[in-house]
């Protein structure tokens, strides 16, 4: 419970908020509300699936069980990807609130708030830096501190509630309302557009250690249900300090550090040293525990892909060092393209999103094949669970920006070329492996069909929303048929159980 709420609590709280207010005005506590939803959803189709086969390197591993290693390639390296934001991510927001006492580190535009030459120069020794230390780090930097995870809950919910306590005024809602028009396409694109997805996307690192309890049956529900709920909680109170104490107001800050703006408005200087901390060291602290986690999902993607490079040698400190510096090299370079925190966590939440449609696949294929399968921990109605969660991820991936479908869907067509070069060694067969996985980057293409149809007005709202939840449904059934066969499935689940032992 502690590992997925602390994984849940990181830059999001110190953002997501306020962006959410600017995007969707009170409609952001109904963004929240949805997001735990669907989140919720998504998590239920892994939760089986994890007791079944309790894989090593991340949730996105798991469609290598069921289909061929073109389509596991494309997901673990998008999975890999979407890990390697963190890192430049985490560093940019603890930037972002370092500027609130040295402004020449942001930039402030109509855009939204940038990093400036030296921001970004900090982000990059920042980077460095981690990087640097988890190459000479004995212990696993990842382990769980329960003391940090309940700190990093009770600082920001209480500094919520005694804002609105002493300086919220429930007229303001009218006033907010006024400023900022509900609309219900707001509240779903405000999702992913404010980082709400990456806020909620900690929920998977409970999930992935519960299932070794002493009872999966209850650890299970327990690190599922309790930290989205507590999510919630602390995320639509953080946004009613907004709410209630903004209005119809601006924040002189702006985006670059909004907490520690509006504390500021009201004069509340004794919480500002420990707002700081909160703000700049824990960010810096999910940064190094992602910086490690990263190194090893690269490490065991190595191992699938490339066991003769570089990225399988470790140093004399155990540690996969060469994977820890390709890591630290792309996620520098994902502050160039991607340089406000918004459309930062925009991109990171589509392709953690994309990741995560292995679990309702893995589910309903495993329940199909092998029903006698020993399962510590069971989903009622699998096919309906498995096609909803399907659902669900398709419709976070469609309310991102329409740059980002095509990023993806650029990107999985460059990662079958790279498959094909690499990996299969066989350029000759560049068509055949392209056909036979055209089946994903005909679902992002389609998605951006669908986005580009709505931004022209020839598909309105919300009638593009029921297009994608039927097209989702056809979508599933696809990528349901481009299983493999029963017996190399078998041959994988073996496979894995032995990475266990």
């Amino acid at each position: 419970m502690l590992i997925s709420t602390g994984g849940m609590i990181g830059a999001g709280w110190l953002f997501s908020p306020y962006y959410g207010f600017e995007a969707a005005g009170v409609g952001v506590l109904l963004s929240w509300l949805i997001i735990a939803i669907l989140t919720l959803i998504i998590g239920i189709t892994f939760a089986e699936v994890v007791t079944i086969a309790p894989i090593v390197g991340g949730l996105s591993r798991f469609i290598g069980i069921t289909h061929n290693r073109a389509v596991s390639f494309i997901f673990l390296t998008l999975g890999w990807l979407s890990y390697i934001v963190y890192l430049p991510l985490e560093a940019q927001s603890a930037i972002q609130y370092l500027s609130f006492w040295h402004k020449d580190l942001v930039v402030q535009n109509i855009g939204g708030t940038t990093l400036s030459k030296s921001g970004l120069y900090l982000a990059f020794l920042i980077i460095a830096l981690l990087t640097w230390f988890n190459s000479f780090l004995l212990k696993n930097v990842a382990r769980a501190n329960s003391l940090v995870s309940i700190w990093k809950i009770l600082v920001p919910i209480g500094i919520a509630w005694f804002l609105i306590i002493l300086f919220g005024n429930w007229e303001n809602v009218q006033l907010a309302k006024v400023a900022h028009k509900f609309s219900l396409e707001s509240v779903l694109l405000a999702i992913t557009g404010s980082g709400m997805v990456f806020a909620f996307a900690g929920f998977q690192n409970g999930l992935i250690l519960a299932n070794s309890a002493k009872d999966p049956h209850k650890a299970l529900p327990a690190s599922l249900f309790a930290p989205i709920i507590i999510g919630f909680i602390l995320y639509s109170s953080l946004s009613l300090i907004y709410i209630t104490c903004l209005g119809d107001k601006r924040l002189e800050l702006g985006s670059a550090a909004p907490l520690l703006g509006i504390v500021s408005l009201f004069g509340i200087h004794i919480i500002i040293n420990a707002l700081f901390i909160d703000a700049v060291i824990a960010p810096l602290g999910t940064a190094n525990v992602y910086t490690a986690a990263t190194s090893r999902i690269l490490y065991a993607f190595a191992k699938d892909f490339f066991p003769k490079t570089l990225l399988n040698k470790v140093n004399k400190f155990s540690s996969p060092v060469y994977c820890l510096w390709l890591n630290a090299l792309l996620g520098a370079c994902f502050l160039m393209p991607f340089p406000t925190w918004q459309q930062l966590v925009d991109f990171l939440s589509s392709t953690v999103i994309f990741s995560y449609l292995s679990g309702p696949l893995v589910l309903i294929i495993l329940r199909q094949d092998f029903p006698d399968l020993a399962r510590p921990f069971k989903v009622l109605n699998y096919k309906l669970v498995g096609y909803v969660g399907f659902i669900c991820c398709t419709l976070l991936i469609y309310w991102s920006n329409i740059y980002n479908l095509i990023y993806l869907a650029a990107l999985s067509a460059i990662i079958i070329v790279v498959y094909n070069i690499f990996v299969e060694k066989k350029p000759a067969n560049f068509f055949t492996t392209f056909k036979n996985n055209f089946f994903i980057i005909g679902y992002l293409l389609l998605l951006v069909a669908i986005k580009y149809s709505h931004q022209i007005k020839l598909i309105s709202f919300p009638f593009d929303n029921l297009l994608i939840i039927i097209f989702s449904c056809i979508a599933c059934k696809i990528f349901i048929a481009k299983k493999i066969s029963k017996n190399e499935i078998s041959d994988n689940l073996k496979r894995v159980a032995a990475e266990n032992l």
